[in-house]
């Protein structure tokens, strides 16, 4: 067989030809002339080496060939067809796994409404959570991880991101903190004191670090935590400083003796994203997903 050499239109002559085992009615249905139909069979004749139909007793038949090919060439068509006219997505019938990678204080504080949400409307769905940190983009481009909420990604043509929000970074500590006592901190009331920071999520330290040292400063980091939780313990029994975001701060100082204080510089604010690779831009079942967390998060 001549692979090269056929193509749908082909197939759906094919298909009609040992269907009606008539070139007039086969181009009929093809609404072609008989003509047309005639070089459409001896095409296909070429292309399989076969008759295909021969005529008996004034009547065309299938050829074994013909009758095996008879078989396999509607679910072929069937195929085809549903691969250019894929169903419209339908949310509640859904089983497809969904990993997001992010920080847990994303995890543990804004994503169970959100995902309660999306439950309500894909109850099939299932979804897997992990840290985002210096090795996500790896697996975003891997395939691994499905969608990140972080910075913006840098330098990158095969991410695409759409803005969650903003944000700005401030101060947290506990609230008998000696820094609280200043009039007016500085920069070096701020790196006098020790540090903590978070290690996973974004990097939001690295330009706050690059800043201090153009300054001529640098900050004393005592204490590193994958998660939040640790971190708010250790500042409630230390003079630890942890720079953060405020909208995440607002809500530690609920479950803690803590206190916000502004930087005692100014840095700019920042953008959160939802992050996701090009080869799912346009996955009906991805494309309905992100589209769920966006409209819910802004």
């Amino acid at each position: 067989m001549q692979l090269g050499k056929i193509n749908l239109n082909l197939l759906s002559a094919l298909y009609y030809l040992l269907q009606e085992q008539s070139v007039t009615r086969a181009a009929e249905k093809m609404h072609l002339s008989q003509s047309a139909m005639s070089k459409h069979l001896a095409k296909l004749r070429e292309v399989f080496g076969d008759p295909l139909l021969v005529r008996v007793q004034g009547q065309l038949q299938a050829t074994p060939k013909g009758l095996a090919l008879k078989a396999q060439v509607a679910p072929l068509l069937d195929s085809v067809e549903n691969l250019l006219h894929q169903q419209v997505f339908e949310p509640s019938l859904c089983q497809r796994t969904f990993t997001i990678a992010t920080s847990d204080y994303v995890s543990e504080h804004l994503l169970p409404k959100v995902l309660g949400l999306i439950y309500e409307q894909a109850p099939q769905l299932n979804i897997e959570l992990c840290n985002w940190d210096h090795t996500t983009n790896r697996l975003l481009h891997s395939g691994e991880v499905d969608l990140g909420m972080t910075l913006p990604p840098k330098d990158s043509t095969e991410l695409h991101a759409t803005t969650l929000g903003t944000d700005r970074l401030v101060c947290l500590m506990h609230q008998q903190h000696p820094y609280l006592a200043l009039n007016t901190p500085s920069v070096a009331d701020y790196c006098r004191y020790p540090h903590a920071i978070i290690t996973t999520g974004a990097d939001k330290n690295s330009h706050i670090d690059r800043y201090l040292q153009q300054q001529g400063f640098q900050r004393q980091i005592q204490f590193r935590a994958s998660s939040y939780p640790a971190t708010v313990q250790i500042l409630s029994e230390t003079r630890f400083i942890l720079t953060l975001p405020a909208k995440i701060a607002q809500q530690l100082v609920k479950q803690r003796p803590l206190a916000i204080v502004d930087l005692p510089f100014t840095v700019e604010n920042f953008e959160y994203s939802l992050i996701w690779h090009h080869r799912n831009h346009h996955d009906p079942a991805h494309s309905w997903f992100r589209q769920q967390i966006h409209q819910a998060m802004t």
